[in-house]
């Protein structure tokens, strides 16, 4: 008898833990807010279908709202963020040579005080950066901001 209660409050406890961690099948957003209990297969595609329709997840992430956690790796600088993508190739050559006029004004966009370590540190970590022909300029700026 005791074994069998003993299970029942493992049960019990994993369960709660699992709907107060919320949803991995639909993730945050206005459909995690409007329905908390996703306990059903009906509940989990309105609660994803509320999510994709009213198109509120990529405002929820980069806010930290609607039940979603900010990524740590973020620059809050959308013109550092606007600069790198207009200057994807510029920026490359210049990270690679450890130097460079547009290099200089990205860290200074990134508020980075020691732009020569940065510059040095940028280079050494260039295959970390620039870490395919089809790298995107947010993932430039995540990876960049990994290496400093």
């Amino acid at each position: 008898m005791k074994k069998i209660s003993v299970l029942a409050m493992v049960s019990i406890l994993a369960a709660t833990s699992a709907v107060a961690a919320g949803n991995s099948n639909t993730g945050c957003g206005l459909g995690s807010m409007i329905i908390p209990v996703q306990d059903t297969v009906a509940t989990q595609v309105l609660a994803a279908t509320t999510n994709g329709t009213s198109g509120n997840q990529t405002f929820g992430i980069t806010s930290g709202s609607l039940n979603c956690t900010k990524p740590m790796k973020i620059v809050m600088n959308d013109q550092a963020q606007k600069f790198v993508a207009d200057n994807m190739d510029s920026i490359a050559v210049e990270v690679a040579a450890g130097q460079g006029e547009n290099l200089d004004t990205l860290l200074s966009l990134m508020n980075v005080e020691d732009k020569a370590l940065a510059a040095a540190a940028l280079k050494e970590n260039f295959a970390s950066i620039y870490t395919s022909t089809n790298v995107t300029s947010a993932e430039v700026i995540d990876n960049i901001t990994t290496v400093l």
